[in-house]
Parts: structure tokens; C-alpha cells; sequence
């Protein structure tokens, strides 16, 4: 015979209740911001580090500009910052006549340095991750009525090598030398023929984050063919994903090239190959 204590029933309700939320918890910090497997965070997170890399990519044009415009002049605050960061890279400017310092301009190796970086930062860092992994990742399972990436934790892994790739170039502006000279195409005899570390360091980024955008356009291609909804065919789909199919292909095509010569420039500088 059932109990007719309402009390009872009401305490075994909430201990279903407790028991249910042990099993649906919401995940921690760490599990939800940074390594999330959701697409739409992945998006997120590509979104905000490629608009992060996209402000320095403005910042070093416009330090370029400023040396065109007013060539040998310092850049007020910003000289001192340079040198602070770059050291004898920012060069001293003298007034003339009392011959003491009053700022500090940016040298030739600095000019080239800057527009070696603004080129392969807002190429690799900024400007393809924002419209390919950033909206891609965001939208694409959406659009196809997919329920994630087919590949979750190899999405979350792209987007760690993307950003483990930017830190490392990131990196080359503080050692010693300054970050790579030789242009953002790293074109040979220029590239082997400048003895700094900034250019080991511009290879070792290219590398990681050539391996991350190939995970990723695996991964957009395998979403695309295997994931798309019931009734969702190739000629009802998005052309946003049509977009986003075919950069995927032309990613495997052009990649991995770029990535054996990156490779092969790195054995140059490493061991003199």
C-alpha cells in the first residue's frame, strides 16, 4: 500500500530533484571558457583572439606609417615604450643642438621587423581565423542543422595550436634581435640569410598554426558531408557553408606545401641543412 504523507512524498521528490542535478551540473570556469568542446564557444574564442591580433596588426602598421610620414622623428611615448621592449632596435634621436635625447624613432631593422609581422598577423592571426574558424565554427553546424562539429575535441585542440602559434610570434618581440626581418612571405636566400632568432621563432609559429588551420579544415569537410540534417542536400545548403566548404578544400590544398617549406626553412636555420 503507497504512503499517503504528503511529507514523505515531498521529501522524496526533492531527493530525485538533488539526485538529478548531481548528474547535470554546470561545467566549472575552466571546462566552459577555455577548454570547451561546444562550436559556438570555439567561435567565440577564435572571434576575440583574432580581433586581439587584428589591434596589434593595427598598431605596428600605424608605427610604419608614422616612420614614412615623419621619417627620423620619435614617436612621442610610444618610442620609449619601443625601446623599453626592443632595446637598441628603437633608435635614439638627438636634439641637435643640445645633443640630448628627446625620443626614440624606429630604425631600419625595426621597419622591416614591423612589416614582417603586420603581414603574418593579420593574415594568419587575424584576418582568416575571424572569417573561416571564427564565423565557420559558429555557424556552420547551425546553418546545417548539425548538432556540433563532427570532431569536438579536435576543434578545441585548432583552436589551442592557433593561439599556442600566436604566442609564440607574439613571443619574438621581446627577445633579443627583435622578431623576423624578412618580409611575412619568408622568401629564401632573405630568410636564411638573416642571423636572428626572430625568424626561428616566425618558423616555429607558422608551423603550429599551419597544423591548426589543416585539424580545422578536416574538420569543417568532414561536418559538412557527414552531419548535415535529414533533407538538408547539397543544393538546399547555405551558400555560407558552400564558402566555408570550399576554403576547407583549398586549406588542404595549399597548407601543407606551406608547411614542408616552412619546415624545410626551419632545418636551414637550425641545423644549417
Amino acid at each position: 500500500m503507497e504512503s499517503a504523507d504528503p511529507q514523505a512524498h515531498h521529501e522524496a521528490g526533492h531527493e530525485n530533484h538533488d539526485h538529478g542535478e548531481a548528474h547535470h551540473h554546470d561545467p566549472g570556469f575552466w571546462r566552459k571558457y577555455v577548454f570547451s568542446t561546444d562550436h559556438k564557444m570555439i567561435g567565440i574564442q577564435y572571434g576575440l583572439t583574432s580581433l586581439l591580433f587584428m589591434l596589434l596588426g593595427f598598431f605596428l602598421i600605424a608605427m610604419m606609417r608614422w616612420s614614412i610620414a615623419y621619417p627620423g622623428q620619435p614617436i612621442p611615448v610610444i618610442g620609449y615604450l619601443l625601446h623599453t621592449i626592443m632595446g637598441d632596435m628603437a633608435s635614439p634621436v638627438l636634439d641637435p643642438q643640445t645633443k640630448e635625447l628627446i625620443g626614440y624613432a624606429i630604425s631600419n631593422d625595426l621597419y622591416n621587423s614591423f612589416g614582417a609581422m603586420h603581414g603574418t598577423i593579420m593574415v594568419f592571426l587575424a584576418v582568416v581565423p575571424l572569417a573561416f574558424a571564427a564565423f565557420g565554427n559558429y555557424v556552420v553546424p547551425l546553418q546545417i542543422g548539425a548538432p556540433d562539429m563532427a570532431f569536438p575535441r579536435l576543434n578545441m585542440a585548432s583552436y589551442h595550436l592557433f593561439l599556442l602559434g600566436g604566442l609564440v610570434m607574439f613571443a619574438s618581440f621581446f627577445i633579443p634581435g627583435g622578431p623576423a626581418q624578412a618580409g611575412w612571405t619568408s622568401y629564401s636566400p632573405l630568410a636564411t640569410s638573416i642571423p636572428t632568432d626572430g625568424q626561428f621563432y616566425w618558423l616555429v609559429a607558422m608551423v603550429i598554426i599551419i597544423t591548426s588551420s589543416l585539424l580545422g579544415a578536416v574538420n569543417f569537410i568532414a561536418t559538412i558531408i557527414q552531419l548535415r540534417a535529414p533533407g538538408m542536400t547539397w543544393m538546399r545548403m547555405p551558400f555560407f557553408c558552400w564558402a566555408q566548404f570550399v576554403t576547407a578544400f583549398l586549406l588542404l590544398l595549399a597548407f601543407p606545401p606551406l608547411e614542408v617549406g616552412a619546415l624545410l626553412q626551419l632545418m636551414d636555420n637550425v641545423a644549417g641543412t
